[in-house]
Formats: C-alpha cells, sequence, structure tokens
C-alpha cells in the first residue's frame, strides 16, 4: 500500500491549559482515561507575542510562562533577555496571584534562570540551548511524564517534561556577527549597510531550527516582537500585507518573514487603556477601599487578536486586563468577557452582582476584585462562565443541545444533587501530568464535563458511590 512506508506524526501534541480566555479559542476537547472531557488548548510548542511599545506583550508572555510553572511542576524557564530589563524580583510580582508559586523563590527552587545580552551574545545563548536540547533527548526516558490524551490505539501519550525558553525580545537578539559589524564600523558608515542583512539571515536560521528542536526536546519557545510603522520608500510600490490581520501600515521590527508562520500562535497585543471610573477617576476595579488614586493608571484594558493561529480562529479581537504591578488579571479578565455579551452568567443589576454559578457571593465595582483574589471558588466560577460563554459564541461545531446557561447549569446540578461547593471550591479545570496527580489536592472537571453531568452523561471518576436524581431539565 502506498501509505505502509510512512511513519505517521503524533495524532495529539498537547497543549497546556492557562486559562484567561486563551484556552477555548486555541483548542478542542478530548476524551481522558475515564470519560472525562479534558481541554487541549492555551500553550503550543511555539508562542510568539507581537505589539508596539507599552503594549503589555511581555506581561502577556510572562503570564504564559508562570501559569505553566504554576500548574506542572518539574517545569522550568530559561529565560533570555535582549533588552536588558528582566529580574527575578518582577517574576515574584507577577506570579502573586497564583496558587501553588506565589510563595516560591523561583531561582532558588532551581526553576528560573535569567541571562542577558550583556553575558551571551543570541548565538552563544542558542548553541548551549542546543547542547541542553541534545542532554534532554538522551535523557528522554527520564524526563517522560503522561499526559490525560491518547491516540487512536488507545496508547495514552507521553511527552517529555516541558523546558521553556523565552527570548525577550527576538527584534533585540543579536548575533556575533551582526555585533563585529557595529564594533568595527561607525555609525551611519557604509561598512555597516550589510548589518540588517545578517541581522536576518543569522535569526531566519535559528527560527528555522527551533521546530524540531522544539519538538523533539520538549523546549516550549516563547518570544517577544516589537511592532512598529512600516517604511514606505517608493510611494508609488504596492502595499503587500504578509499577514492579513496586522494592521495597515504595521510591520514587525527586525524579525524575518519565518516568525510568521513557525510560530504555532502569533498574538498581537493591540492597544492599552487605563481602566478609570468615569465619576470618581480613580482605577474602575480597585484592590480595596484604599486604591482610591485618582488618576491612576495601574488598570490596563489591552485589546488582542490572534494574528496567525493553527489550532483556533485568527483576527478575533479580544481584551485582557493587565495590571501594571501585577501582571495579567484572568479572574478580572473573564468577568470583563462575559459582561460584554449582555452580562452573561451574572444576576443582580449593574451595581450589584453576583454570578449565577456562585449565588451567594454579591459583587460590585469596587469589591469583585479583592473577592477574587480572597476565593477560589469565586475564580472556579468566572472561568467556568467565560469558558461557557466562549464556547456558545464561537464553537459551532459541537452538539449544540449540550450547551445551557449558567443558571440552568447551577439548578439543575443542585436538583441532581451535586455540591457546588465542591464542584467550585475543590476542582481545578486545567489538566496534569498523571505523575503529579497524587500531589495534586483538586480534582478535575472541565466545563464540558459540566455540561455532560447535566446531561446525565458523565460523573466525575473521583466522585465513587455518587449516583445523581434524575430530573427534568430547566
Amino acid at each position: 500500500m502506498f501509505l505502509d512506508a510512512f511513519t505517521a506524526a503524533p495524532e495529539v501534541r498537547p497543549m497546556f491549559n492557562v486559562g484567561a480566555g486563551f484556552d477555548i479559542q486555541t483548542g478542542r476537547y478530548l476524551t481522558g482515561e475515564h470519560g472525562e472531557s479534558v481541554l487541549c488548548g492555551g500553550v503550543p510548542l511555539i508562542t510568539g507575542i507581537a505589539g508596539r511599545g507599552n503594549t503589555y506583550k511581555s506581561t502577556v508572555a510572562d503570564f504564559f510562562k508562570l501559569t505553566m510553572l504554576d500548574r506542572y511542576s518539574g517545569t522550568a524557564l530559561m529565560e533570555y533577555d535582549t533588552e536588558q530589563s528582566k529580574s527575578p524580583v518582577r517574576f515574584t510580582e507577577l506570579s502573586r496571584h497564583m496558587r501553588n508559586i506565589r510563595n516560591v523563590d523561583l531561582v532558588d527552587a532551581n526553576r528560573l534562570r535569567i541571562s542577558d545580552a550583556t553575558i551571551y551574545s543570541g548565538n552563544k545563548w542558542f548553541d548551549i540551548l542546543k547542547e541542553v536540547a541534545k542532554e534532554r533527548t538522551k535523557a528522554k526516558d527520564k524526563l517522560t511524564c503522561t499526559t490525560p490524551f491518547f491516540d487512536r490505539k488507545g496508547n495514552q501519550i507521553k511527552i517529555m517534561q516541558p523546558g521553556m525558553a523565552g527570548i525577550d525580545s527576538l527584534s533585540q537578539f543579536r548575533t556575533d556577527v551582526v555585533l563585529n559589524l557595529v564594533e568595527k564600523g561607525t555609525v551611519g558608515g557604509s561598512d555597516r549597510n550589510v548589518e540588517s542583512m545578517r541581522d536576518a539571515s543569522s535569526k531566519t536560521q535559528m527560527l528555522n531550527e527551533i521546530p524540531e528542536l522544539s519538538a523533539s526536546a520538549g523546549i516550549y519557545f516563547f518570544m517577544t516582537a516589537h511592532v512598529g510603522d512600516k517604511i514606505q520608500i517608493d510611494p508609488y510600490a504596492p502595499n503587500i500585507k504578509k499577514l492579513g490581520f496586522l494592521g495597515q501600515g504595521a510591520a514587525l521590527k527586525n524579525v524575518p518573514e519565518k516568525f510568521t508562520f513557525l510560530t504555532n500562535n502569533l498574538w498581537q497585543t493591540i492597544s492599552a487603556t487605563p481602566m478609570i471610573n468615569q465619576s470618581t477617576k480613580s482605577v474602575e476595579f480597585p484592590r480595596n477601599q484604599e486604591d482610591d488614586l485618582r488618576g491612576s493608571t495601574d488598570l490596563m484594558e489591552v485589546k488582542m487578536m490572534n494574528l496567525r493561529g493553527k489550532t483556533g480562529p485568527s483576527g478575533l479581537p479580544f481584551s485582557v486586563i493587565c495590571s501594571q504591578s501585577e501582571g495579567l488579571l484572568a479572574g478580572l479578565t473573564e468577568f470583563c468577557y462575559i459582561r460584554q455579551f449582555e452580562r452573561y452568567g451574572l444576576g443582580g443589576n449593574l451595581q450589584n452582582y453576583h454570578l449565577d454559578l456562585c449565588p451567594d457571593i454579591s459583587l460590585s465595582r469596587t469589591t469583585i476584585r479583592g473577592k477574587l483574589e480572597q476565593s477560589w471558588r469565586l475564580r472556579r466560577a468566572m472561568e467556568i462562565t467565560g469558558e461557557m460563554c466562549q464556547i456558545n459564541n464561537l464553537w459551532h461545531h459541537v452538539d449544540r443541545s449540550m450547551l445551557c446557561t449558567p443558571k440552568q447549569l447551577f439548578d439543575d446540578l443542585k436538583a441532581m444533587g451535586y455540591d457546588w461547593d465542591e464542584l467550585l471550591g475543590n476542582t481545578r479545570g486545567y489538566w496534569v501530568f498523571k505523575e503529579q496527580e497524587e500531589a495534586e489536592p483538586l480534582k478535575f472537571v472541565s466545563t464540558w464535563d459540566l455540561f455532560k453531568m447535566r446531561k446525565g452523561l458523565y460523573v466525575p471518576y473521583w466522585m465513587s458511590g455518587f449516583t445523581p436524581k434524575e430530573i427534568t431539565l430547566t
């Protein structure tokens, strides 16, 4: 047979769940060992984040990395800082909302190493990374972890324990070839005319190596790049857009074309706008009563889109909420998402409201940020509500009869005998490796599992002995 001579590539490349609206739009649910629905979405092998200055591209990238460090034990991050702006203290500040690593010194725990261009040129850093990749490949058996995903033959998919490599930014990434031109030449001199060409060539060579390096050694790449105005020397030349959703007149700066199609997801941070309440002129969602500084710009709405997504829609605008001091705030991001769709899953009025999945916690503009910080149960309810809203808006390929409103989900599961305090307070929606499940205190239940539970099609595998009551669905 024609195909018998060829070995098939892996059918599933597991992606790591990070929440904040990124998982649903890049993923899909697959069936796990116990019939549970596991979301394969979020962080793929190679992630790019592009944006103009002060649009929080590094903050978004750091959110991805820190969430993986928080949720997947044993994961480590090698950060290569080309702009000499990173520090362990900053990573500590950005992880204060993380459940597992907020009190962990990641450097002392040997899970974070920051290097920069004053220590290694770009090519020397990458050469060391390739040597690390070779050592990881040799030790593959020791580093293999079991995911909850299966191939078509029923074999549980195993991958290497993730290592992460961050390049912030690729625009400023310089190799020895370019540095030698800079050292020997003079600003504006003809001897530096080939600098841009050599810079692009060396980065292209590196980018060409990254996909195989990433997949074979289990190294997950995060690269940021600057966006600036496109300089059109010839006013009569046709304006050809290499990325369909990149704004007119905009261009990726000092990165080769390979960056646009070798990344699995290429996010763009488009703009950042201070979230200031029009009545009080202070922050829209204060941390507490003391957080009332007029004109505070700490809280920002960052508009984004996926310029090129290989597992989900491209060109779909959405917003994430970032604090300049605390990083990306997943709960507030999910809240602002559901609020724009006719207050999906929210009960009450404009001033005082609650989540239909968590009606006992009253919320308002001035309290929601603090209560999300304090309550895991509220954060889970917000995450589930956000994912339900995204599935309803974006997933037109699923059986729509499975869907319902958050109020229907809450009422029907409660009538069936499920305990919402347990479903929210003692569960997680993200998958973990089988090897870390024993040490993981939270039980797994996904948003799609909840839809199936309401239909009587699934009972969480960890709820041994429980039989739901038969009811008429609302």
